[in-house]
C-alpha cells in the first residue's frame, strides 16, 4: 500500500510516521524543495508517550509537491493524505492539475469548510472524502510530539455528493480505516461525517479566534468570565445560523468546547500559530463561512464578522 502524505507539518509527520512505522510504503510531499531536502537528511521522530519511532534518512521518501505528478506517472499511489492547511489547498490543486482525469482517492484533513467542493471540482473523477481528528500534537525542530490521543473519522460529505462523477465507495475508507487502526489511531466510518464536519467549524470558529486575538493557549479561555461570555456570543451566533440553514447538531456543542479548552489546555491553536509566525490563517474558512452562511439565510453574524475582519487585518505580516 502506497500513501502519499501531502504536508510536512505536525499532522502530516505524526500520521505519515506513524503509517510507516505500522509497515506501509509513505511518500512525504513537501511545499519546497528545501523542506524536501532537510527532511531527507535528517529523517524525524515521532514521541509518543509509550515510545518514541524514529524514522531514519535513509528510510524516508521525501519530495517537494511539484514533483508529484512526474512520480505519479510511474508510480502512483493508493491513498493521498491532503494534510495541508485549507490556504494551501488551491496551490496543492495546481500542482496536481495533470492528474485531474485520474481516480485518485483522497483524504481531506483540513479545518473548516468550503475546501471539498474546490478539490472535487477540480478532481472529478475522484474519490473525496473528508477527515476529521482530534488528534492533538506539536512539531519540534526533530520531529513531532503526539500531543494527546484522539479519535479519527472518516466519510463522505454529502454537500460534495452531487458534483461527484464517483460514488462513494465504502470498501475503500474500511481499507484506509483498517490501515490507520494498524498504526495506532482510532478510526470510525462516519455516515454522519457532516454533523462532525459542522461540530467542529463550531468548536474552531469559538476558540480559534480567540486565541489569535489574546495570544493565549486554548486553556486560558475559560480563566476568566470576560472571555467565556465573548464564547458564547460567537457560540450563539453561530449556532442561530446553524438552524438557519438546516444544520442540527445532535450533542451540547458548548460542553464540547469547554472540554476541548480543558483538554488541549497548553496547546497553541493553528491560528495564533500563524498570526505569531506572519502566515495566512484559515479565518476565513472558518469564521468568514458562518458569516456567509448567515448572509444566504438573510441573516448576520456581527461577532464573527468582526474577528474575520481584525485577524485578516494582521495578515501577512503577522505580530512580532
Amino acid at each position: 500500500m502506497i500513501i502519499d502524505v501531502i504536508g510536512s507539518g505536525s499532522l502530516g509527520l505524526l500520521y505519515g510516521g506513524k503509517l510507516h512505522d505500522a509497515g506501509n510504503e509513505v511518500r512525504f510531499w513537501t511545499r519546497t524543495t528545501e523542506q524536501a531536502n532537510n527532511l531527507s537528511k535528517e529523517g524525524f521522530k515521532v514521541i509518543e508517550r509509550e515510545k518514541t519511532i524514529l524514522i531514519k534518512p535513509d528510510h524516508i521518501q521525501v519530495k517537494p509537491i511539484m514533483e508529484l505528478t512526474r512520480v505519479w506517472e510511474h508510480s502512483p499511489g493508493d491513498w493521498l493524505l491532503f494534510m495541508v492547511k485549507q490556504t494551501a489547498i488551491h496551490d496543492v490543486i495546481r500542482e496536481m492539475g495533470s492528474l485531474k482525469t485520474q481516480v485518485l482517492n483522497i483524504a481531506c484533513f483540513q479545518n473548516g469548510v468550503g475546501h471539498l467542493d474546490d478539490i472535487q471540482s477540480s478532481m472529478p473523477h475522484s474519490n473525496i472524502y473528508s477527515a476529521i481528528t482530534t488528534e492533538g500534537s506539536k512539531r519540534q525542530s526533530d520531529g513531532v510530539i503526539r500531543a494527546g490521543k484522539g479519535e479519527t473519522w472518516l466519510g463522505k460529505s454529502a454537500d460534495i455528493g452531487l458534483s461527484s462523477l464517483m460514488p462513494m465507495d465504502q470498501n475503500k475508507l474500511i481499507r484506509l480505516q483498517g490501515l490507520l487502526q494498524q498504526a495506532g489511531f482510532g478510526c470510525t466510518v462516519s455516515n454522519e461525517i457532516d454533523k462532525l464536519i459542522y461540530r467542529k467549524l463550531l468548536i474552531n470558529a469559538v476558540i480559534n479566534p480567540l486565541t489569535a486575538i489574546w495570544r493565549i493557549p486554548n486553556g486560558e479561555l475559560i480563566t476568566k468570565e470576560e472571555r467565556i461570555v465573548l464564547m458564547q456570543q460567537l457560540y450563539n451566533e453561530a449556532l442561530a445560523v446553524y438552524q438557519a440553514n438546516g444544520i442540527f447538531l445532535d450533542v451540547d456543542a458548548w460542553e464540547q468546547i469547554l472540554s476541548v479548552c480543558r483538554s488541549t489546555a497548553s496547546n497553541t491553536s493553528s491560528m495564533l500559530s500563524d498570526v505569531l509566525h506572519g502566515q495566512q490563517t484559515e479565518v476565513r474558512s472558518i469564521n468568514g463561512q458562518i458569516v456567509s452562511m448567515a448572509r444566504r439565510c438573510g441573516l448576520s453574524a456581527p461577532t464573527h464578522e468582526v474577528l474575520l475582519h481584525l485577524i485578516e487585518g494582521m495578515q501577512p505580516e503577522g505580530v512580532s
